[in-house]
C-alpha cells in the first residue's frame, strides 16, 4: 500500500500521473477515485500495469491510498493489461471490479473503500468482456447489477449480482440501444456508465447516452453530453454525486498516438427536460481552477457552480437559457468554499428573485452558522416576476475563506440564486 498526500487543485487533475478511466464513487462523505494508470507519456500502446485509489474530501487535495497490483488477483503477475474497474459497498465490505483487458471481469474485497483487496473468486465472475460499471438501485432491496462489455462484443451486457456482490444470479443480457449515436459509435466502443436519476436509467459511453425506465433497456439515445476538451468517443468517464452536487470526470490522450492519459472534472447538470449538461462553461472560463474552489476577482460565480447546498435546494434551467437555484427556503444555505479573495473586497452582488412577503439574506464566513460579515432584509419590493441585483456591504474580507449565502423566511419565502459576485 502507498500512501502519498499531493495537492492538485486544477484541471486536469492529478496532473502528469496518467489517470484513466476514471471512475468515482462518494463512501460515508468521502471522495474516491479508482483510476487506471498509463505507464509512461511515451507509449504507444497500452501499457497499464495496476490501478490506484486516490481520495479527496474537498476536491482539491488528493491523496494516493492504495496501488492495487494484478499480482493480488488471478492476473498474471507481469501483466500490463489492468484496464477499466469499478468499486462498491455493501453489507460492510467494499467491492472492487477490475478488467483483464478484454478478457473478462473479476472482482475483489476489502473492508476498506482502499483495501487491502483480496481476490474472492480466482477466476473472472464475467467473460469475456471488460469496463465494468456497478449500479445498486434504488429499490427496497437496493438491488446490485453490473453493466459491461462493447460494440464488438455484441454490445454492452447486464446482469443481476447476488447480494454476496462476487456471484451472479442470471445470465448476462446484452442491452439494446436504439438511435443513430449507438449506430454510429466504433465498434470498439466500450467503458460505459449508467447511472440514475428520478425514474430514468441513463447509459453513457463517450460522449454519448441513452436513456430507459427500465434498467435492461430498451435504451433511446438522447446525444451528447457536451461538446469540448475531448468529450469524444475517447471520453471513459463517470458521474458522482457529492454535497447536493453532480459532477462529470472523464479522460483524454494528450497526444495523438500515444496512449497517455489525463482526467478533467466538471461541474454536471440535469435540465428540466432531463439530459445532460456537462459543464463546459465553466471550462470555458475557469479550466485551470478546478471545481470546489472559486476566486472573488471572477465577473460573476454562478449559483449552480455551488460546493454544498441545504436539502430540499433544486437546481432548474437548460443549456441555452443558464442554471439557477431555486426553493431556497428558511434557514437553507448554498456554500461556495475555499473563496480566495487575493485582496479586500467590501461588497457582495446577488442576483435574486424573492417569493412571499419578506425574508433576510445573511452572508457568513467558515460555517452556516459562522461570522455573520454582511445582511439584508428583503420585503415586498423585492418581490419581483424577474431576478434583481442586491449589493450588501461586507466586512472586509481577504484571503481564503468559505463563504455561505444564508436565507431566513417565514413558511412561504422563498429565495432563487443566480449567481454573486465580489467588489
Amino acid at each position: 500500500m502507498v500512501f502519498c498526500n499531493t495537492a492538485f487543485a486544477q484541471n486536469p487533475i492529478l496532473k502528469g500521473l496518467g489517470v484513466s478511466d476514471p471512475h468515482i464513487r462518494v463512501f460515508q462523505d468521502t471522495i474516491y477515485l479508482y483510476s487506471g494508470h498509463d505507464a509512461n507519456p511515451k507509449d504507444k500502446t497500452w501499457v497499464m500495469k495496476d490501478w490506484r485509489v486516490f481520495s479527496s474530501t474537498d476536491l482539491r487535495n488528493w491523496s494516493l491510498r492504495n496501488t492495487i497490483s494484478p499480482k493480488e488477483n488471478y492476473m498474471d503477475d507481469n501483466s500490463t493489461d489492468c484496464w477499466a474497474s469499478d468499486a462498491a459497498t455493501r453489507n460492510g465490505k467494499y467491492y472492487f471490479y477490475f478488467s483483464d483487458r478484454k478478457r473478462g471481469v473479476g472482482v475483489m474485497s476489502a473492508s476498506s473503500p482502499i483495501g487491502s483487496f483480496k481476490d474472492v473468486l480466482g477466476q473472472p465472475l464475467v467473460a469475456p468482456m471488460h469496463d465494468p460499471t456497478i449500479l445498486i438501485d434504488d429499490d427496497l432491496e437496493k438491488t446490485p447489477y453490473l453493466i459491461y462489455g462493447d460494440k464488438e462484443g455484441g454490445g454492452f451486457h447486464i446482469t443481476k449480482l447476488n447480494d454476496d456482490m462476487i456471484s451472479i444470479s442470471e445470465t448476462p443480457k446484452p442491452i439494446q440501444i436504439n438511435g443513430k449515436a449507438w449506430e454510429n459509435a466504433p465498434h470498439w466502443m466500450d467503458k460505459n456508465y449508467i447511472f440514475k436519476y428520478k425514474d430514468w436509467y441513463y447509459l453513457s459511453w463517450g460522449r454519448d447516452y441513452a436513456i430507459s425506465k427500465n434498467i435492461y433497456g430498451p435504451y433511446q439515445c438522447v446525444g451528447s453530453v457536451g461538446n469540448g476538451y475531448n468529450l469524444s468517443e475517447y471520453a471513459h468517464g463517470s458521474f458522482f454525486k457529492w454535497k447536493g452536487q453532480f459532477y462529470h470526470i472523464w479522460c483524454y490522450y494528450i497526444n495523438k498516438g500515444f496512449k497517455f492519459r489525463e482526467s478533467i472534472i466538471t461541474y454536471c447538470h440535469i435540465d428540466d427536460n432531463g439530459k445532460i449538461v456537462t459543464d463546459t462553461n465553466f471550462l470555458d472560463q475557469h479550466f485551470s481552477n478546478g471545481v470546489g474552489q472559486y476566486q472573488a476577482s471572477w465577473k460573476k460565480i454562478e449559483a449552480e457552480w455551488f460546493y454544498e447546498i441545504s436539502e430540499g435546494i433544486q437546481k432548474t434551467g437548460s443549456k441555452d437559457e443558464g442554471f439557477i437555484l431555486t426553493n431556497i427556503k428558511d434557514e437553507n444555505y448554498v456554500k461556495f468554499a475555499n473563496v480566495n479573495f487575493d485582496r479586500v473586497y467590501k461588497n457582495i452582488i446577488l442576483r435574486i428573485k424573492l417569493y412571499g412577503q419578506k425574508g433576510k439574506i445573511k452572508i457568513r464566513t467558515g460555517s452556516a452558522n459562522g461570522t455573520c460579515i454582511g445582511k439584508i432584509n428583503l420585503n415586498p419590493k423585492n418581490r419581483n416576476e424577474q431576478f434583481q441585483e442586491l449589493k450588501l456591504k461586507i466586512k472586509d474580507t481577504k484571503g481564503l475563506e468559505d463563504i455561505f449565502i444564508f436565507f431566513e423566511g417565514n413558511k412561504n419565502d422563498a429565495l432563487s440564486l443566480d449567481w454573486i459576485k465580489f467588489e
